[in-house]
């Protein structure tokens, strides 16, 4: 309904935000106010009253919120202005990534209406809207932001287990289930290569843990941890590791990556 416009226009920009702070998106985006072109009318419903009112009412409410945007004339969709979340490409272009519209026309012409308290029929108000944008741009846009290094809840291998001989590869296999049985993506290192050439495979391959087992951590029930954000990040109880990745992965942690001495990758 009109009087409802203003609370729901904020809950999809808050919604958007959320996606876009989840992900580690949001300081790379600007939000544009699309407007109609008053130059060139006949390429909108509506007239000139009605735009007015209505783009009017959108920066009411993006003031309102505290939205730092641009206005740009002739970018509205031709039954309503629109709030663009923009961000650059690695080649400098600007994509429309997530966009939120305010559609004043399209209820007339598909005759939508609801009974008001007065029993009367009325015009709705329809907000087209995203969350996320299109998967396909969204994804790539991912692998442009993070370069394959993404954050360990997004990984599709979040953990690889690398035994340092083919005498630890049952105990690796041990490590593999216990991992697997807490949901964490997993896999195990089983060819007979050097440790130092495992690792430097699990780091080409941008992964965020490695799990190095030889005989003491079988012993121990133990795990050398060596992660893409900090090095080496020494021995741990596998069950201290476990709870560790799970709550990073439970809350969408994006862990920064530290400055590592050589000595230390």
């Amino acid at each position: 309904m009109p009087e409802q416009i203003a609370d729901e226009f904020k809950n999809c920009v808050n919604l958007a935000k959320y996606c876009l702070e989840t992900l580690g998106l949001e300081e790379d985006v600007t939000y544009r106010m699309s407007k109609w072109d008053p130059e060139n009318p006949d390429k909108y419903l509506g007239d000139a009253a009605e735009w007015d009112r209505v783009e009017g009412a959108m920066r009411e409410i993006l003031d309102d919120i505290g939205l730092e945007y641009t206005e740009e004339a002739g970018e509205a969709a031709f039954y309503g202005p629109k709030l663009d979340i923009q961000a650059k490409n690695v080649y400098g272009k600007e994509d429309t990534m997530i966009t939120i519209q305010l559609d004043m026309f399209l209820a007339e012409r598909f005759d939508m209406y609801y009974i008001d308290q007065n029993g009367d029929k009325k015009r709705p108000y329809i907000i087209h809207r995203t969350s996320l944008g299109c998967y396909e741009r969204t994804l790539a846009w991912l692998i442009e932001k993070y370069a394959g290094k993404f954050p360990t809840w997004l990984c599709p291998e979040q953990v690889r287990v690398l035994p340092i001989s083919e005498k630890y590869a049952d105990y690796a296999e041990k490590v593999l289930a216990e991992l697997k049985k807490n949901g964490i993506d997993a896999t195990v290192d089983n060819r007979s290569e050097k440790i130092g050439y495992k690792i430097r495979e699990a780091r080409l391959d941008k992964l965020p843990y490695m799990l190095v087992v030889g005989a003491k951590e079988e012993e121990e029930n133990k795990v050398s941890v060596r992660s893409r954000f900090a090095g080496d990040e020494g021995v741990k109880d596998l069950s201290e590791f476990i709870d560790a990745i799970c709550k990073e992965i439970r809350t969408k942690e994006i862990r920064k990556e530290e400055p590592q001495d050589q000595d230390n990758k």
